[in-house]
């Protein structure tokens, strides 16, 4: 089974949410999934949200003041009106911790896999799983099989599903914003086989690498408000990232994605495609920040 089909079953194929929020450090996001036109105004919500009220943590808790992001959600549904109140939920980024694990043994029982993804999760992570909630799924290569580990603290998980819940919306799937993004180029993109994500928005930087139609590299790094010391760490991690590639595998991405919610996202996709030598598409969305809730839709 190709990424393809693999990455729709694991992370689309649920019952369809009426709408999906997103919830980042710096702003608040919704969007009505049930828009069979071109997107307009009346389907989606942005709210900048002051520093400080959202803090992307892994094991503790990240809302500061819930209650302010109770009343967005209400004012979000309101303006919305979505058909029914099942939802999707996109976590802040660094809220969770992605990893490509690879699968060195042949012919094991679906309870050996478990137990080597909690073996090496728990290696990982560098503490006990029983607080830990994730979810994983297997893509096959002409070379191994590999393993995307998605993963979060049950205390963060729980925060968010409540903060929903107390809404009377009903949370399904939880997700991030990088994995959503992916999720849109493989429903829409050209079906190219080897590429690389790069995805920067306001707080974070993610770089997931393909290669053979399978994940290869997921990278996730914090950014600051700064856009010039971000525009910087962006540049220097792609071409890290691509080298690292080039070193371990002989081989180059043919396509580098961008996807960005920084100002100036030509500027950046032309220094990209200048730094690396490759050709960079824009992942597009009007609005920018649309790209992860469109993603999920």
């Amino acid at each position: 089974m190709g990424l393809r089909e693999s990455f729709r079953r694991y992370f689309m194929e649920q019952p369809r949410p009426s709408a999906v929020f997103q919830i980042a450090p710096s702003y608040f996001a919704a969007l009505k999934t049930a828009v069979e036109a071109e997107i307009s105004s009346e389907d989606y919500v942005y709210h900048p949200i002051s520093t400080g009220l959202v803090e992307a943590q892994l094991l503790q808790k990240n809302l500061v003041r819930p209650e302010f992001l109770q009343d967005l959600l209400k004012k979000a549904v309101r303006k919305l009106k979505p058909r029914g109140n099942s939802a999707t939920v996109i976590l802040p980024e660094m809220s969770t911790r992605v990893f490509i694990l690879s699968l060195e043994k042949a012919g094991l029982t679906p309870d050996e896999h478990l137990r080597f993804i909690e073996w090496r999760l728990g290696q990982q992570l560098s503490r006990s799983l029983d607080r830990i909630r994730y979810s994983y799924q297997m893509f096959n290569s002409t070379r191994e099989r590999r393993v995307l580990v998605v993963c979060t603290g049950e205390e963060v998980a729980e925060e968010y599903e409540n903060l929903f819940t107390d809404c009377k919306l009903k949370p399904g799937k939880l997700t991030t914003p990088s994995l959503s993004v992916l999720n849109l180029i493989m429903r829409t993109g050209g079906g190219v086989d080897n590429f690389l994500l790069i995805d920067a928005d306001l707080d974070y930087l993610c770089l997931i690498a393909v290669l053979d139609g399978v994940p290869y590299l997921y990278r996730q790094k914090q950014l600051w408000p700064d856009n010039d010391t971000s525009r910087t760490t962006i540049l220097k991690e792609s071409e890290n990232t691509i080298n690292f590639i080039e070193d371990k595998t002989r081989k180059k991405p043919a396509l580098v994605y961008l996807r960005t919610n920084l100002e100036k996202p030509i500027w950046l996709l032309t220094e990209i495609e200048n730094l690396l030598g490759l050709r960079v598409e824009e992942v597009r969305s009007e609005p920018q920040f649309l790209a992860p809730l469109v993603g999920e839709r």
